[in-house]
């Protein structure tokens, strides 16, 4: 009986994997739409959403100096290889951000006792801990990975809901204006989207109900974002409470090298080790949803549009068996076995988001199987979806 534990740990880490890979598709940037600010069809309010939401998704042009306060309703184990991800979607988190372009800025956590940032420069991310004294270097930039602290600021969660989608696109799914508010002492512009539902006898497919978007009238810079589930709970909320709009203090943005500070290179987390290792080529298209990233160029792809996406890493079989084992010890339930032929799979569920492990045993031997993770803010039907055309279209292996 001593292994049962140890199998629910497991079972309970790699739910917090799968988890942390749904966030990934609803957090991390997935790519910039073709936005513009005419053309996309309609009336006067059509044009004045339209104008709202491109420049919210050109706003990382934008320079700027904040204070933010973001909070998750997602309760997470707090498990390694997780880095900070518990803490960002389960609980409040205030940040501190210097800002001057997409691979220029600095990102502090602030927390009771001191800081701990963050500063990109020349395409590397380093982290300072400032209570430890300590330095990590060699984090990349962009790929995929866990969410970090500056994904929750505004303007990026607004960006990361916003690509993908054409302004035309998000006007069908619903993408209204919401009046008018003050954020941070700005007056910012207001917009709702909401996620296709499919055609008229399918039931919708996403757990998320809306975004609403609070975007700086002045400046197209993204204040204030709230998700909010199908049942009206939140998902995550995140708000400026100070910001100066300009070019940010150039001391302020230089990488610290204090003298006698401990360094060490950046662990790779779980989301990017699943990717490197993904020995599949994934699909253009999954459940009917286009991909948002080359799939020749990366073991991890977000399919989908507006703010229905699902998240697909190709895992290796014997990785992909052993997670299965795990959801299952921790009583995770399959799919609809009707639609998955003779695949494995165990559904892991945690608020609004949910992820499927599929395992398809080879005929030559144990490692020449194939396994999936899949996951998104959506309901098991389309995680069902997916693993279906996985399972009897597989891809090709990556060279």
């Amino acid at each position: 009986m001593p292994a049962v534990p140890h199998r629910r740990a497991a079972g309970l880490r790699w739910a917090a994997v799968v988890v942390g890979s749904a966030l990934l598709v609803t957090l991390a940037m997935v790519g910039r739409p073709a936005w513009s600010a005419t053309g996309a069809g309609g009336g006067p309010q059509d044009d004045d959403v339209t104008d709202v939401l491109a420049r919210a998704a050109a706003s990382a042009s934008v320079p700027f100096t904040g204070t933010a306060t973001s909070s998750g309703a997602l309760g997470l184990p707090d498990l390694p290889r997780l880095g900070d991800v518990a803490a960002l979607v389960g609980e409040s988190t205030r940040t501190r951000t210097w800002w001057a372009d997409e691979q220029t800025w600095r990102t502090d956590v602030l927390t009771a006792t001191g800081e701990r940032g963050q500063y990109a420069s020349g395409g590397q991310l380093t982290g300072w801990d400032y209570e430890r004294d300590a330095l990590t270097v060699g984090a990349p930039l962009s790929g995929a990975r866990l969410p970090r602290a500056s994904d929750l600021l505004p303007p990026a969660l607004a960006r990361s809901l916003l690509a993908g989608a054409t302004p035309a696109e998000l006007l069908a799914q619903g993408a209204a204006r919401t009046g008018e508010r003050v954020v941070a002492g700005r007056l910012a512009d207001g917009v709702r989207l909401r996620p296709p539902t499919g055609s008229a006898d399918d039931a919708a497919l996403s757990t998320l109900d809306h975004a609403d978007l609070w975007v700086d009238r002045a400046t197209g810079l993204p204040l204030a974002v709230d998700l909010v589930d199908v049942v009206g709970g939140p998902v995550v909320a995140a708000a400026f409470d100070d910001i100066t709009v300009g070019a940010p203090d150039p001391a302020a943005l230089g990488v610290p090298d204090p003298p006698g500070a401990s360094v060490r290179s950046a662990e790779v987390d779980v989301a990017a080790g699943a990717a490197t290792a993904a020995p599949w080529v994934l699909p253009d298209q999954l459940a009917g949803l286009p991909a948002l990233q080359d799939p020749r160029s990366t073991g991890a792809v977000a399919y989908g549009t507006g703010l229905l996406r699902l998240a697909v890493v190709s895992l290796p079989a014997d990785q992909g068996r052993q997670a299965l084992f795990a959801a299952e010890a921790a009583g995770a339930d399959p799919l609809d076995e009707t639609r998955t032929g003779d695949a494995r799979t165990a559904l892991v569920r945690a608020g609004a988001l949910s992820a499927a492990i599929v395992v398809v045993d080879g005929r030559g031997g144990p490692r020449q199987g194939r396994a999936y993770l899949v996951s998104g803010a959506v309901q098991p039907e389309l995680l069902t979806r997916a693993a279906a055309q996985l399972v009897t279209d597989p891809p090709e292996r990556r060279p």
